[in-house]
């Protein structure tokens, strides 16, 4: 690795882990692209998804847990909340991961319409909901439901992240926010504290998997790339609680609407890159 992939790969995780510290999400459209690139022509056609899933679920983990921790300083999450959302998507996403594995079912392309299937009528729905409430006053009052409520949003999340790697909160944070009617920053540090209870489970089922061709051979665990992920990883780590802070001082409608153009400018890397 040069001075300058080196300086790149820094840059962009500190990006990545400022966004997913903000809007409650994994940064993985920051980081998938990198490491789509690093995998283009030094892994195996079948499984570069599994490259770029993998290590992308590598990053999330750590921007999870880091932001997570300054959204319990803030009392911006609730760990019982959590724990149910996680439970059912950890269920969900290794169910999914095991049987796209066994069936060798690795079309990115057909992962990705799936996906922007879903952003579609998350961004209709979260823009139709923002314009009806306009005129109302926000409302930062935290009732939560019964934790059964919740379930929903893990199962769904946890499928998202086991075709996308991008940890889920592109969907849980509206669930949360416009189903549950919970304020958008509770939203977003709920969301930020499940990633790192999705992420675990498949970051262990993709390093226990060993790779046809390794991209860094004796440098991997599995399809983990060392290398190339760690300044990424340390990078969006440290950047993740200055996200959060940042979220906590900006008003709601100013998060919401930087949401909105997180999840259009996902949609446009889908469907025209």
């Amino acid at each position: 690795m040069d001075y300058l992939h080196l300086i790149i790969f820094i840059l962009a995780g500190a990006f990545g882990g400022f966004m997913a510290g903000m809007l409650g999400v994994g940064g993985g459209i920051v980081f998938i692209p990198i490491i789509q690139e690093i995998v283009r022509f030094s892994a195996l056609e079948e499984e570069k998804a599994f490259y770029v899933l993998a290590n992308s679920l590598a990053i999330v983990l750590v921007v999870g847990i880091s932001g997570t921790i300054k959204q319990l300083k803030l009392k911006n999450t609730n760990i019982k909340a959590a724990l149910v959302t996680g439970a059912f998507a950890i269920l969900s996403s290794v169910s999914l991961s095991l049987i796209l594995k066994h069936y060798h079912i690795n079309n990115q392309k057909m992962f990705n319409y799936i996906f922007a299937v879903i952003l579609i009528i998350t961004a209709i729905r979260m823009w139709m909901t923002k314009r009806n409430q306009k005129k109302k006053k926000t409302d930062d009052t935290i009732n939560l439901p019964q934790l059964t409520a919740f379930i929903p949003a893990g199962f769904i999340a946890g499928l998202v992240t086991a075709i996308t790697g991008l940890g889920g909160g592109v969907v849980m944070v509206p669930y949360f926010n416009k189903v549950l009617k919970l304020p958008i920053k509770f939203s977003t540090g709920l969301s930020l504290s499940v990633i790192p209870l999705i992420a675990a489970p498949l970051l262990v089922f993709y390093m226990i998997n060993t790779p046809l061709k390794e991209v860094y051979p004796g440098a991997q665990t599995g399809y983990i790339m060392w290398m190339a992920i760690l300044p990424i990883t340390i990078a969006a780590g440290l950047a993740s609680p200055l996200g959060v802070k940042v979220a906590n001082k900006i008003s709601n409608d100013t998060l919401l609407g930087i949401f909105l153009a997180f999840i259009l400018i996902n949609l446009t890397k889908i469907l025209l890159f």
